[in-house]
């Protein structure tokens, strides 16, 4: 009998006392955002020449589109990955593969994600670049507005490497999420 109130009291201090920490579970995004390259500015003051100023890096601007899937296995930690889409220059038109690993700060319980994470692509479309990729960290916020529904935030730094050269763009991005989690 013994067994059996040790098993009761077990089951409810472990199985109804704790509270489950918030996690978006599978979630999609889908992400528009702009950047500024800041190493232009000093390019392009430095350049004195025609022949100089023709040899620059493409784009003083970045700007696109992300469509990512993901999941969160665990309260601190979700893995997405999709495509982009980025503008640079007329003849820059680049289509990413890309993986993001995001690591949640602050307390579980929360409703409102804050985290940081990279960012890590390859091209994987013809354009005027013969290899090109990204990397860039940033900070973000997560909030949900109803069951499945919420909205994201993000500021990022990114270095985007054409054919050797790197531009060292600073964005922001505003997207909405769907996530399967109606717990939030």
């Amino acid at each position: 009998m013994k067994k059996f109130y040790f098993l009761f009291i077990f089951i409810s201090v472990f199985g109804f006392a704790q509270e489950k920490p918030n996690k978006l579970a599978v979630f999609g995004t889908l992400e528009v955002g702009a950047g500024f390259d800041l190493a232009d500015i000093i390019r392009t003051s430095q350049a004195k020449t025609d022949y100089e100023k023709s040899q620059l890096p493409p784009g003083k601007f970045n700007y696109g589109f992300t469509s990512q899937i993901g999941f969160q296995p665990l309260h601190w930690f979700a893995l997405s990955g999709g495509l982009r889409y980025s503008y640079i220059d007329p003849n820059y038109h680049m289509l990413y593969a890309m993986v993001q690993p995001s690591f949640f700060l602050g307390d579980p319980k929360d409703e409102d994600f804050l985290y940081i994470y990279g960012s890590f692509g390859t091209k994987i479309n013809h354009t005027a670049s013969k290899n090109a990729g990204f990397a860039g960290i940033g900070v973000g916020k997560i909030e949900p507005l109803n069951k499945h529904f919420g909205h994201k935030f993000q500021l990022y730094l990114e270095d985007q490497i054409l054919d050797g050269e790197g531009n060292i763009f600073i964005g922001l991005s505003y997207g909405i999420v769907i996530f399967s989690n109606k717990n939030l």
